[in-house]
C-alpha cells in the first residue's frame, strides 16, 4: 500500500479562486436556472469548501447558485425549505440537499421532491427509504471513509507491536471520538470501521459524539480517558483530523505520548497538517471537501443535461495518507494526488 498513488475522478476541476458564501447568498449567473443547495454553516471549514467548489462548478455551467445554511439545526432547515417553496420560484432547476439529521430531514427531503424539481443529495447517503425523492448522490462515501480509517487503525496497531508497545488486551484497545449524535457521515463512518475492527480483535471500549472540531475532540478524549484509563488505550480513531488535533492535544495533557504509546488516525483531513508531519496522528483520509462540491453541481448538470445519470451514486475518493514518519522514502502528503490537486491544497483550509 505503500509508494506513489495517483487518484483520478472523472470531473471538470475548476480554478482555485476564493469565493464567499454568506448565510443565503447568490451570484449572478447565466441562462442555466438556480440551482438552490440547503447545507449546514460555512462556519464549518469543511462546508465552506464544499461551498466553493459547488460555486465555482456552477459558475463555470452556467447556473446561479443560492446556498442557504443553517446552524446545524434540521427544524431550522426544515422551515427553510417551506419558506423557499413558499416563494415558488420558477427559475429554480434543481436542489442540493445536504441534510443536517438525515433521519428527521425526509420530510423536508420530500417535500423537495414533491415540486417534480430534480434533488440530489451530497455528503451524506440518503437515508434508508429515501431515495426515492432524489434522482442520485454525490459525495463523499462516509462507509468507505470509515474501512480506510479502520484499516490504517489496523496499521497502526501492528506498527505498535513492531516497535515493542505491548498491548492492553489481546489485539488493543481503542476509542472514537465521532461527529455530533444523529449526524448520518458519523453514523455511517463507525458502522463501517467497528465491524472491521472487530474482525482484526481490536476492542473498541466506547464512543462519543461530540462535533467536527479540535475543542469537542479535547473534551471528548478527556471523557473517555476518565472513563478507561484503568484498562489502557492503545488507539483513537477520530472521525476527522479536526478532532483528532484535539484528541492528540488531551492525550499529551494526561500523559500519553501520541506516535508511541497510542496511535490516533483521522477520517478526514481537515487543517493544518502539523500532527500528520510529526507522526503524532499516524494516517488520516483525503476527503476533498472542494471536489464534493464540485460533483454535487456536476451530478445535477450532468442530469438536467441528459435526463437521467449514469449512476445513482457518484463518490469522490478517499485515498489513505500516511504520516511520513511511518512510511520511510514514501511521502504520501507530497505523492497523493486527486485530480492532480496536492494533500496540502485539499485538505489545508
Amino acid at each position: 500500500m505503500r509508494g506513489k498513488r495517483k487518484w483520478s475522478v472523472l470531473v471538470g476541476l475548476v480554478a482555485l479562486a476564493l469565493v464567499a458564501s454568506g448565510c443565503a447568498s447568490e451570484d449572478e449567473g447565466t441562462e442555466g436556472g438556480t440551482i438552490v443547495a440547503f447545507i449546514p454553516t460555512t462556519t464549518n471549514t469543511y462546508i465552506a469548501e464544499w461551498a466553493r467548489g459547488a460555486q465555482e462548478t456552477a459558475t463555470s455551467l452556467g447556473y446561479n447558485l443560492l446556498v442557504i445554511e443553517n446552524n446545524f439545526d434540521q427544524a431550522e432547515q426544515d422551515t427553510q425549505v417551506q419558506q423557499q417553496l413558499g416563494a415558488a420560484d420558477e427559475d429554480v432547476v434543481a436542489y442540493a440537499w445536504w441534510p443536517s439529521d438525515n433521519e428527521a430531514g425526509v420530510a423536508s427531503l420530500r417535500a423537495l421532491a414533491d415540486t417534480g424539481v430534480p434533488v440530489i443529495q451530497t455528503n451524506q447517503l440518503p437515508f434508508p427509504g429515501s431515495e426515492n425523492y432524489v434522482v442520485g448522490y454525490a459525495g463523499v462515501n462516509d462507509r468507505l471513509n470509515g474501512e480506510v480509517a479502520a484499516n490504517l487503525l489496523i496499521e497502526a496497531r501492528d506498527q505498535m507491536v513492531a516497535n515493542g508497545v505491548d498491548l492492553h488486551g489481546a489485539g488493543g484497545h481503542a476509542i472514537v471520538i465521532g461527529f455530533v449524535a444523529g449526524y448520518q457521515a458519523g453514523i455511517d463512518r463507525s458502522g463501517a470501521a467497528l465491524p472491521i475492527l472487530a474482525r482484526s480483535n481490536i476492542s473498541v471500549l466506547g464512543e462519543v459524539d461530540v462535533g467536527f472540531g479540535p475543542a469537542e475532540g479535547y473534551d471528548g478524549t478527556k471523557q473517555l480517558i476518565a472513563a478507561h484509563r484503568n484498562v489502557g488505550i492503545d488507539l483513537v480513531y477520530a472521525h476527522n483530523s479536526a478532532l483528532a488535533e484535539g484528541v492528540i492535544q488531551a492525550l499529551e495533557e494526561e500523559g500519553y505520548s501520541p506516535g508511541d504509546d497510542v496511535m490516533v488516525v483521522g477520517g478526514t483531513c481537515h487543517g493544518n497538517l502539523d500532527h500528520l508531519l510529526d507522526g503524532t496522528e499516524f494516517a488520516t483520509g483525503l476527503q476533498a471537501a472542494r471536489l464534493e462540491g464540485v460533483f454535487s453541481v456536476n451530478t445535477l448538470h450532468e442530469y438536467l443535461s441528459n435526463g437521467s445519470l449514469e449512476s445513482f451514486n457518484n463518490f469522490i475518493p478517499n485515498p489513505p495518507v500516511r504520516s511520513p514518519v511511518y512510511t520511510p522514502g514514501a511521502n504520501e502528503i507530497e505523492s497523493v494526488t486527486v485530480e492532480g490537486l496536492s494533500v496540502a491544497e485539499l485538505c489545508v483550509y
